[in-house]
């Protein structure tokens, strides 16, 4: 009866031992400064992420700016140069390419711009880029 007594003192303690372990000091509500600290590290994060998506913005290319006088002077200059240069297409094509750069747009651009004019908008155009075409023929001679 003496070692069944000391056996279970002993699995008593080890049980006791283990459970003192888990068990855990509940934690006080948050102080001040911990609330405080807790809201200073939340505006940092905010003013982080606005100064990238900032540095985001400035990275990014401003869109095209493309209108109906950029558009007349593209095409007419277009025109001009192939017709200048009918007998070398790599060469008219490098030309009309760097149109193209001078005003900060793609040919994509322009098709875009080109597909959203009306037929009827399109022909008051047409006799825009004819009268251009006329002003500046003298450059392409």
């Amino acid at each position: 009866m003496k070692k069944f007594l000391v056996l279970a003192l002993a699995v008593g303690l080890i049980g006791l031992a283990f459970s003192a372990a888990g068990c855990k000091k509940k934690e006080a509500a948050p102080t001040i400064e911990e609330l405080e600290e807790a809201k200073l590290e939340a505006e940092q994060t905010a003013e982080e992420a606005a100064a990238a998506a900032e540095a985001a913005a400035k990275l990014k290319p401003p869109p095209a700016k493309i209108n109906e006088d950029v558009y007349v002077e593209i095409t007419a200059r277009s025109v001009l140069i192939r017709e200048k240069y009918k007998d070398d297409l790599p060469q008219a094509e490098k030309e009309v390419e760097a149109v193209y750069e001078k005003f900060g747009l793609t040919f994509t651009e322009y098709k875009e711009f080109e597909k959203k004019l009306t037929p009827q908008r399109l022909g008051e155009l047409q006799r825009k880029i004819s009268d251009f075409m006329q002003k500046i023929l003298s450059e392409y001679r």
